[in-house]
């Protein structure tokens, strides 16, 4: 019986904290980068090309393994990250947040997550606003 009862408040532990995680990238959270962030403007068009790109250096960068191959926060890294990683197709997020803040956050990681600063991955200065082209497509 007692096997039964601790089995049972593992569960409602475990899914408690699944939905504390889940419940952390639902409504968009206070900006992780500098205000002044903001103020750094995205110089590439987004048309198919750079979207493409994008995602081309989406998944060679790595950002899939913790973001998932369509950026839903499911990639198989992702498991047991809190808060858990981004779900770019959040629309509520993408209206909250500046193309210069996403850039300051892939550049420098995010404090209190598992984001790293991922600065060194871009040859090209416009590869990472390829990457925040093919981010916001995403939205949903």
């Amino acid at each position: 019986m007692k096997v039964w009862k601790l089995s049972i408040a593992a569960l409602a532990v475990a899914f408690t904290m699944s939905t504390v995680a889940m419940a952390a990238e639902r409504d968009p959270i206070p900006p992780r980068a500098p205000a002044t962030a903001k103020a750094d403007k995205n110089p590439v068009p987004s048309n198919p090309d750079s979207v493409s790109m994008g995602q081309e250096l989406f998944q060679e960068i790595g950002c899939n393994g913790c973001h998932g191959d369509g950026g839903t926060g499911d990639g198989p890294a992702s498991a047991g990250l809190d808060p858990s990683p981004r779900n770019f197709t959040n629309a509520k997020w993408q209206d909250a947040r500046a193309d210069g803040e996403l850039r300051y956050t892939i550049f420098n990681g995010s404090e209190g997550t598992a984001m790293i600063a991922n600065e060194a991955m871009f040859d090209d200065p416009n590869d990472v606003w390829n990457v925040i082209n093919y981010i916001r497509s995403l939205k949903k």
